[in-house]
This record gives C-alpha cells, structure tokens and sequence, in this order.
C-alpha cells in the first residue's frame, strides 16, 4: 500500500482547529454553512440514502412533522420540481451534502451502491451506469438538462460520464426506467441528469466569494483540486471554475500489487454570466473539459484522450398567466476523442461529434388540479471519423431529430393522481461515404466482391417515432403512495449501427443496413412510504424489448474474419459481427427496494445526547433473458444489498457539525452470463490483459464479495470542512461484474473545503 502524507493533513487540521472556538461555533451555527460559493445550490430540503441532507423550498408548512419530513425533491422526472414521493417511477438523487460527505472519485462513482444501478468500469477512467440491466445506447445521460448522447453511441460502455468534471457536481438524478415521452430516443433503461453546481445569486450591493476544494486518494495517489471564484452586483452574476487532477496507477485488493496502465490527468475549466430582469433571467455558459491522456488497464498499448467544448444561452421566464413559467437554452457542443497504439503497431483514430441544439418548455395549469407541460426540442449531430495513420475515413453522417412533447397531470380524486404523457420524434440520418480510396481495404474488398456498394454506405433514411406513458398515484394515507406506471420507450438506429466499421469486445464490427428502431414497453408497480422519521420505497418492474438491434456473428466479403494484422489466419478479436434486429423479445425484471429510518431520540438521549442516528439500506436483484438468442439478459448484474449506520451531531444538516457512516455493501456470486460475454470479454478473465487467461472461477461465475466502507467528517467553521473515508476496510480483492479492472483496495481518502 502507497504511504500516506498523513502529516499534510495533521498540519491542516493544526492550523485551521486553532481557528475554531466553542463561541464562534455556537454564534455561527444557526447561519446557513453554504455561505459563499455553496449558497449557489438549491434551497430543496432532502434527506438522501447516505443519510446527508439539504434544504427545501417547497418544504411543507404546518405541523413540525411536516418540517423534518424526509422527502427528495426531483426535476428530471416531471420537468418540473416534484417530491420523489409523488412520482410513480423509480428515482435515485445523489445530492450535494452526499457528494461531500462520500466524496466520489468520478461522477459515475457517486452512483454506486444505490438501489437499480450497477457501475462497470472499463478502466480506473471509466464508469458507465447500467439502469436496471440496460447501458451504452438504452440509457439518456444528461447534463444540466441537456442531451449528451448523438449519433455515435453505441451499446457498450461510454465516457459520458466521466467526461463531466466530478469536482463541479451539486446534484445527480436518475429516472430508473422509460424515458423517451420527455427526452426522446435511447431512454429504454433510464435517464441520468448531472447537474451542476453553478446557482446564481443577486445581491443590491458587490458581493464576491470563491471556493478552494482539494481531494486526495492514497489507492491511487490521487490529487484533484478545484478553484471557484464569484461575484454579484445588482441584477448581474459572473462565475469562473477550474479543475486539475492527477491520478496514478490503481492498487488492487489484498496481494493483487498495482495495476498498470490505469492513469490519467484532468483540466477542466467553466465560466458563466447571469443577468436577472423582474422574473426573467438569462445566462452565458461555456465548460471545456481535457483529458489529453488516459489509459487502459486491459488495454495497455492504448492511449486515448478526451476533449469538449460547451457553449450555451438560456432563458427561464415566470409570470405569462396560466402560463406558470418558460424555459429555452440553445446550446453547441463541440466532442471529439482518439485513441493511439504504442508500440510496433501505430494505429491512430479520431472522431468528432458536434451537435447544435435548442429546445423551450412551458408549464401551465389550464384549470384547477391540472398542469400541463410541453415543449419542443431540436438537434443536429455531425459525426466525422478517421484514421489519420492508415488514411482511412468513415462515412460522414448527419444526423437531424425533431421532438414536440406533452406532459399532462391531473388530481382525479383527492387521493387520486393521473399522469399522461405523449411524444412524437422524427429521425433523419444521413451519411456521405468517403472516397473508394479512403475506405477500409475490408470494406474495399466487399464493394469488389460484390457484397457491398459505395450505395450502401451513402444513407438517407427517416424514422418517426410515437411514445407514450400513464402514471397513477393512489394516497393510501398521508404517509403511504400506491403507485403505477407504464412507459414505452425507444431507440433510433443510429451510426454505431448501421456504418460502424473496427473492433470492439468480441470482435469486428461491419456495416450493416435496414434495421429497424428498438421499442421497450415497462410496467412498473410499487409503493412509497414517508413520515418525519422514515422513507422508504418498494419497486417491481418488467421490461420486455421488441426488435432489440444486436450484435451477431456473420459473413463479411466473403469472410468470417477480418484479418487486421494481414497473417492471412482467423486470430481472436477478428470474428465479423453483424448488427440485426433479434427476432424474439429482451425482458428484464427485477425488484428495488430502498428505505431510511432515523432512531428515537428519547430512548437512546443518554448515550447520544441530542444527535442523531439513521439506519438505511436498499436491495436490487434482476432477471432477464434474450428468447432471440436464448441466452440471459446481457447486462444484468448480481443481486446486491447495502445497509449503513449514520450518525450526526444534530439532524438539522444547518446545524450539523460533525458525522460519522459505516457501509457494508454485499453482492452476492453471479453466473448469468452470455456465452459470447464470457469466452471473449477480458472482464471474465484473472487477467484482463492476457487474451488467453483463464476465467475468473471455472464455472464462469463472478465471485461475489463483502465490502465494508466508513467515512467521517466535520465543519471546522461556518467557512470550512475537513472529510476522511476509508474504503475497502479490509482490503478485499474482487472484481465488480463486467469491468476489466479489479477494484481498489484499501483507500484512505481525504478532502479539504474552504469557502469564502
């Protein structure tokens, strides 16, 4: 295990605990501790899994019952601010104290152990959430609302998660299931928003501040720091944010040594201008985000980078009538990625997505116990690909999706709440080929051999698509929500489908052409139960997948290889897989459980005074199959379970000083793997880099593992807060399911925030 500097942080806290007194804490403590930079973040009062909480603004008034209620407040579900325990859907938020307190390495981290998602990892850069057994292309990622999926999506794990600065996260809501009624195609396993913690405020008078944020990781001698600066004069706010990060190789579990290449280095930067109006408010934004150089554990040859660019205007107006507000943003967004071989083989692609989009929403109440939202989106993704060593190009693509949708809810009876939602898409995907030069020499061998034309490559094709969803949430009581949802969904075929042409995981992609959409119909049921001291929820869903466009072993110019490296024999990694649409049904079906419940503070006063402790926990387990290929669902994952203990010096998170959480997250052994999975994926083998290394267990199961994990932190003054985690406790070495890296060992985190 790599030694840790525990004398920084003895110096750190020496200095700044001479700063801290018993009478500025207790003349300080009733202040909002977000001063500064964090007064940015909503005002939601919320209560998440981990036990870490914020405040609300659509707190209910009345009783103090109602004023310690533990509800979560979401906006990715509806469009609009809405109780969790209102909604008939499954959602997981991960809010800004549980980002603090947890202090996830990477945005797709801070989704681990929670109830329906699975994280794989690639590599110690990757981490793709997997909703319920669906990943890649069946899952929307979101960013501040807006879409970060194009055209080049494919069905394996993507970088769009980590390709957002993990550093500059306020909150992150996850619809777990259909999607496509309010954010169109791909929301077949759900929707994941991550939205930032940019929240402008106005003040009559300047008003400036900044935030200075350093993380460090011993697994992997990780140093991250962000630097935040602000200022506000009267009707106008200005922001600039930056990041740098620098990790190192992975250290594995007990006797595993260090896994190299795992490295990376980050640097980020995003800025913002607001001006603000009577009740109209518009804002500047622009992110840029640099990876330049990343590498693969399975893939230790690679290097690959990661570049993007994000600019935008947006305007959110209140006050039109029964026209209860107006949201429209325009944005471009500018991604572009390479991968490079080292060594005797010199291989460098290229690809750039760039997408210009706009879309405005209005929300309304035409009459008494009825709103009503819709809106209409719009954007355009140009693809360009090539291989600059070998002088290859793919076809460029153009890809066009028009969107109108409509969101209808209506309080049927008083105990009784209907929602209806409807969406129509079109999709225009237009491709123009390369000259016959410029082409792969497999692919000119097939437009020789006749299996194949330059046609083929030069699409024009539109799809239309129609969505639909129904909601009903029934109050048994005030504390008790019977609910009920079915939602289609749906997914395009896009580039990655029809012209995607180079390797991947089992073997070489072709071309492929005529396929059809995917469609996904989901039933869900379950209940949601809430009071002043406990919330819980109970999930059971079913989701069946018709047309689902799979990857299959085929013939391509004649061949069922592709013979990359010219030896003229069939080597692993050079089967032709060919896209096509299953002709069977994807099911997937599987029960969430999630709940929270804080301890009476009467029985337990003389051993805890007047703080607080919380048990909560969550449960999934998944079944699926693929009846087309008769094998079971692709990306399900083990039945898993996580109980923690959290403990605080007050429950009032204003209030809250110190606090203290122990995890033991348990996942249980897994066997239900596809054979094509388990004989080519490296995910199943000991060692990940050697093609010919034996499976993990003979059988071909996953072995499943016990996790304990604890954390602790405390607010040194109204301005700062120290946090420490130590995970992995006890050094376990195991492998989490469909990642090509084991997981870390034992990791001593720490973190330092300081506010202005």
């Amino acid at each position: 295990m790599r030694k840790i500097p525990f004398f920084l942080f003895l110096v750190i806290i020496y200095l700044l605990g001479n700063i801290v007194s018993t009478s500025l804490w207790a003349e300080t403590k009733r202040e909002a501790r977000t001063s500064g930079s964090k007064k940015r973040t909503k005002d939601v009062k919320s209560l998440s899994s981990s036990g870490a909480t914020s405040s609300s603004s659509s707190k209910k008034k009345g009783s103090k019952k109602d004023a310690f209620k533990m509800q979560e407040i979401v906006v990715t579900a509806t469009r609009y601010e809405k109780s969790t325990f209102e909604v008939p859907m499954g959602i997981t938020v991960v809010n800004r104290d549980e980002i603090e307190e947890k202090n996830p390495r990477t945005t797709a981290e801070a989704l681990r152990h929670k109830a329906g998602i699975w994280i794989q990892k690639t590599g110690h850069l990757g981490g793709s959430p997997i909703l319920r057994g669906f990943m890649g292309n069946r899952v929307i990622y979101l960013f501040d609302n807006i879409r970060r999926n194009t055209a080049s999506i494919f069905g394996g794990p993507n970088s769009f998660l980590q390709n957002i600065d993990a550093l500059d996260i306020d909150r992150i809501e996850v619809v777990r299931g259909p999607g496509s009624v309010l954010y169109g195609s791909d929301a077949i396993g759900g929707v994941v928003n991550v939205i930032t913690n940019e929240r402008p405020i106005f003040s009559k008078e300047l008003k400036y501040g900044g935030r200075f944020y350093t993380r460090y990781g011993s697994v992997d001698e990780e140093l991250s720091t962000r630097v935040e600066v602000f200022s506000a004069y009267k009707n106008f706010y200005a922001f600039w944010g930056g990041t740098y990060r620098d990790i190192n190789d992975l250290e594995g579990g007990r006797g595993m040594g260090t896994q190299d290449p795992a490295r990376w280095r980050e640097i980020n930067w995003d800025a913002q201008l607001n001006y603000k109006w009577g009740k109209h408010s518009f804002e500047f934004f622009v992110q840029d985000f640099s990876r330049p150089r990343g590498r693969r554990f399975d893939k230790p040859d690679r290097v690959q980078g990661s570049e993007r660019d994000l600019f935008g205007l947006q305007y959110k107006g209140e006050g039109f009538g029964k026209i209860e507000s107006v949201k429209w943003v325009g944005y471009y967004h500018d991604q572009r990625s390479y991968r490079r071989k080292d060594g005797k083989v010199l291989d460098e692609s290229h690809r750039r997505d760039v997408t210009w989009g706009t879309e405005v929403v209005l929300t309304a109440k035409p009459f008494g116990g009825a709103k009503l939202t819709g809106g209409f989106h719009f954007h355009y993704d140009k693809i360009k690909a090539a291989n600059f060593d070998k002088g290859t190009q793919d076809p460029d693509v153009d890809w066009y999706n028009p969107a109108v949708f409509l969101f209808y809810e209506w309080q049927v009876l008083s105990r009784l709440r209907l929602e209806l939602g409807l969406r129509w898409d079109q999709f225009i995907l237009q491709s123009q080929a390369p000259p016959f030069s410029k082409l792969a020499n497999s692919v000119q061998d097939a437009i020789n051999n006749g299996e194949l034309s330059l046609k083929d490559l030069e699409l024009d094709d539109t799809t239309d698509a129609v969505t639909g969803g129904v909601g009903l949430i029934l109050s048994l009581t005030d504390y008790l929500n019977a609910v009920f949802h079915f939602g289609r969904a749906f997914r395009a075929p896009n580039k990655s489908d029809m012209l995607r042409f180079g390797q991947f995981t089992f073997g070489f992609n072709v071309p492929t052409t005529g396929l059809k959409p995917e469609s996904s119909f989901t039933y869900e049921a379950g209940l949601r139960a809430e009071h002043e001291d406990f919330a819980a929820a109970a999930t059971f869903f079913y989701t069946e997948v018709e047309d689902a466009i799979v990857s299959q072993p085929g013939v391509f110019a004649g061949k069922d290889f592709i013979d990359v490296n010219g030896n003229g024999v069939k080597d692993p990694g050079e089967d032709v897989f060919v896209k096509s649409n299953t002709s069977g049904l994807i099911e997937a079906w599987g029960v969430e459980l999630e709940g929270k419940y804080y301890l009476p503070q009467k029985p337990l006063e003389h051993i805890l005074g007047k703080s607080a402790l919380m048990l909560y926990g969550n449960f999934t387990w998944i079944y699926g199959r693929d009846t087309g290929l008769d094998e079971p669902l692709d990306r399900a994952f083990p039945a898993n379970g996580l109980i923690g203990f959290y403990w605080s010096d007050h429950r009032d998170p204003e209030l809250r000083r110190y606090w203290l959480a122990f995890e033991v997250w348990m996942v249980r052994r897994f066997s239900r793997i596809q054979s094509t999975r388990l004989k080519k994926d490296p995910a199943f083998k000991v060692d990940p880099q050697d093609k010919s290394s034996p499976l993990l267990r003979p059988d071909g199961s996953v072995p499943g593992f016990t996790i304990f994990n604890l954390r602790a932190g405390m607010h040194l003054t109204k301005y700062s807060t120290f946090t420490i985690g130590v995970r992995n406790l006890t050094d376990k070495k195991y492998r989490v399911k469909d990642s090509r890296i084991d997981a870390p060992g034992i990791n001593f985190v720490f973190s330092l925030e300081l506010r202005l």
